[in-house]
Order: structure tokens, then sequence, then C-alpha cells
């Protein structure tokens, strides 16, 4: 099922939230906020890649697709995804960000300027917004620990990702990257079905492993920082709640 949240910050952004719970009891911990592409190119919540990705996630994991407030030259639309983000802080333990486009990079940039979120996925990201006054990619890219998946197309006739990928190969480390490519365009018409698969699939390995060190600290009453945890969830060879 699907309903409407409104976001505070005095724009009129709302989401759109799929989520396989049917009352108002709340059981369902973990969530994924999905940015559109460009609103004046047609970017809407609506938008296939969008609704594909949510479809892929694992059903403890609700979608929240954002509908973006009016036109702001990317500015007012980063405020709107970070209002998104807090929403989701009140409600969730655990919570990504996925972005297609101009929603990639709103994601990139969130994600960095963030301590809480868990992981990001990039699908297609330009270099920058606003020529960087709002986000420049590669510098975001980085300074961010967050884990990061960024996927392309190798026939994108819309941006370059060459800078961005070299960037994230050089400054994170081999477990908290995912880089994949297709070989479609821009759009990724011929590959949205592979593409979300790629994007649930990433999401859930990170966020299901991190719950499950998590609840393994929790029932040994040992306090753990996010930071941590990524730690923990990568040393697989000795992580206590792999092992048990």
């Amino acid at each position: 099922m699907s309903h409407t949240v409104l976001f505070s910050g005095g724009r009129d952004a709302r989401g759109h939230l799929d989520t396989t719970e049917t009352t108002d009891k709340h059981t369902v911990d973990s969530c994924v906020i999905a940015c559109p592409p460009h609103p004046q190119h047609g970017g809407h919540y609506t938008d296939k890649r969008l609704r594909a990705v949510s479809d892929q996630l694992s059903p403890e994991i609700d979608c929240l697709r954002i509908a973006y407030g009016s036109w702001d030259h990317g500015h007012g639309e980063y405020a709107d995804v970070t209002n998104a983000v807090e929403w989701a802080r009140s409600r969730y333990d655990k919570y990504g960000l996925f972005g297609y486009s101009f929603g990639a990079a709103l994601a990139i940039g969130v994600a960095t300027a963030s301590t809480c979120i868990d992981c990001v996925s990039a699908l297609a990201p330009p270099q920058s917004i606003d020529d960087g006054s709002v986000i420049e990619t590669t510098t975001a890219i980085h300074r961010t620990d967050t884990p990061t998946q960024l996927i392309y197309g190798t026939q994108d006739e819309i941006v370059t990702v060459d800078p961005i990928v070299e960037m994230l190969q050089q400054h994170t480390s081999r477990d908290e990257c995912d880089i994949r490519s297709f070989p479609t365009d821009h759009s990724f018409q011929s590959s949205i079905d592979e593409v979300s698969i790629a994007v649930g699939a990433f999401v859930d390995s990170v966020i299901t492993s991190e719950t499950k060190c998590q609840q393994w600290a929790i029932r040994n009453d040992i306090w753990l920082s996010r930071r941590q945890l990524r730690v923990l969830q990568k040393n697989h060879s000795w992580c206590p709640c792999v092992t048990q």
C-alpha cells in the first residue's frame, strides 16, 4: 500500500510511502528515501526507476518516494531531501538514500552531510547541480564514509561519471562501495529490472547486516556507534553476529 506524508520545512514537498504495513501499528524499522530526476525534465515521484526499486526492496524495508516542492535550482530540492531524512529519522531505525540522475546527486550530497544515513545508491549522477553551488558530486564522494553504490550506463549520452567512479575507487574502501555498469543509455530503459535488483540487493545487504550486528550488541549489553557497526559488519571472519 502507499500513502502520502508531509515534510516540515515550509515547502510544498511530500513523500509517497510504499509499505507492506496494513495497520496503524508500526513494525517496519527500515526505509529507503528515493529521489526523482530533474523536476524540470519530467522528474516525478512516479518515475519508473524509482517505482522499480521500490518493488524490489525487501518487505521489511519501506520506500519513501519524494515529490519535490516548487523548483528552486536544486537548493530547495536539497532541502526537501534533508527534510525527508528528518521525517524518516523520527520513524525508522535504519534508512538509506536512492536517487536517479539529478536525484542521485542530491542523494550523495545529503548522505555526505549527514551522520545518520546507512547507505546511498546513486544511479547516473551528474557531476554537479547548479554549477556546483548546490552539490559538487566528486567532492562529496571524496568526503563520504557512507557505504555507496554507483550505477551507470556505458552508453549514457547525458552525464559523464568517470571522475565520480575514480573518486569513489580512490577514497572509499572496497567493502563500502559497489560500482556497476550496464550497456544502456541514461534512461536505463533496457535495464530497469537489472538495476532495481542490484539496488535492492545492495540496500538489503547493508541494512540487514548492520541490523544483525546491532541485535547482537543489544543482546550482550554493548553500545555501538554507526561507525563501529560498519566495522563489525565488514569483518565477517570474526563478527560474532555472523558466527552465532
